[in-house]
């Protein structure tokens, strides 16, 4: 492994910039729900094998949302056909809805790897990183490196410029805590700078693990809080990994005027009727959009 500048697929990073809540223009998109996810897609390898990348666009497809921040997404290895994944997930997206999916991509493991590029099939090391995947058009990005082999990505969508979302991987395993506890501490202070929005990622952790404790002072943990009024879906006891033992992948949110969490659904991918496509549940939030009544009187 050696370290390396972060490269994402959109011209130059940018600092999000925060809005305030306003009356929306008549041509603004008022769409009253936001769906947003996150998934670990197993480098698009199921529980126990084999690799199938379009088994993993058919459950990304088949959730029906409108964001979904991804994790485990290779570039140029070998062992995944030198596929260029993100560039793949989208492309299967457009496909199986005939709608216009963007995506922004940023590398996390950076390895030293280039049996792909040698062989002509790919342009450069084998990486595996973060992706944003959506309907919407994504108007700007930033990455932030935590640690050797993990980052932060966020992105505004031009629905709804004035709610951050941000997409992370933290370190696995259980001797790895100290390594959480240092990427939240670069990761938090980062993400507050763009203004309240939502975060969504594997953190690898239980939520009463000590190194999440940071988070429940500005965030909501979704399924519980879903849970407490009644709207949880899905796997029963909210597992995100299929044995059912553990809840690791979360949507979390700070808490907004402008957005109400409506629900959470852990899936699992057998009721899709497409076996154990990941070792890791999607989870869904959806959200409702609240929008100011404007005045009569606004010019």
């Amino acid at each position: 492994m050696r370290r390396a500048l972060i490269a994402l697929l959109l011209p130059a990073t940018m600092v999000l910039a925060v809005a305030s809540i306003r009356a929306i223009p008549a041509a603004a998109d008022a769409r009253p729900t936001f769906r947003v996810a996150t998934f670990n897609i197993h480098k698009g390898e199921g529980r126990r094998g084999p690799y199938d990348l379009e088994r993993t666009i058919d459950a990304i497809h088949r959730l029906g949302v409108d964001l979904i921040g991804v994790q485990e997404v290779m570039r140029n290895d070998v062992g995944f056909g030198c596929d260029d994944q993100p560039a793949l997930i989208a492309e299967g997206l457009r496909r199986r809805s005939g709608l216009p999916w963007n995506y922004v991509h940023a590398k996390a493991w950076i390895t030293e790897k280039t049996e792909c590029a040698k062989a002509g099939q790919g342009d450069g090391v084998a990486t595996e990183g973060l992706a944003f995947f959506t309907r919407e058009r994504i108007v700007d990005s930033s990455v932030v490196r935590l640690n050797e082999g993990r980052v932060g990505l966020a992105v505004r969508l031009a629905r709804m410029p004035e709610v951050p979302v941000v997409v992370t991987h933290l370190a696995a395993n259980r001797q790895n805590q100290a390594d959480r506890v240092r990427e939240l501490g670069i990761l938090l202070p980062w993400a507050r700078q763009f203004g309240p929005g939502i975060l969504v990622g594997d953190l690898n952790a239980e939520a009463q693990a000590t190194e999440l404790e940071p988070l429940w002072t500005s965030y909501v943990d979704g399924w519980p809080a879903s849970a407490a009024s009644g709207t949880a879906r899905g796997v029963a006891n909210g597992a995100t990994r299929p044995n059912g033992r553990s809840r690791i992948d979360y949507v979390l949110h700070v808490p907004r005027a402008d957005l109400v969490l409506e629900s959470v659904e852990v899936i699992d991918t057998e009721t899709l009727g497409l076996g154990e496509v990941s070792d890791h549940n999607p989870v869904v939030a959806t959200f409702r959009r609240v929008f100011p009544v404007a005045s009569p009187h606004t010019p």
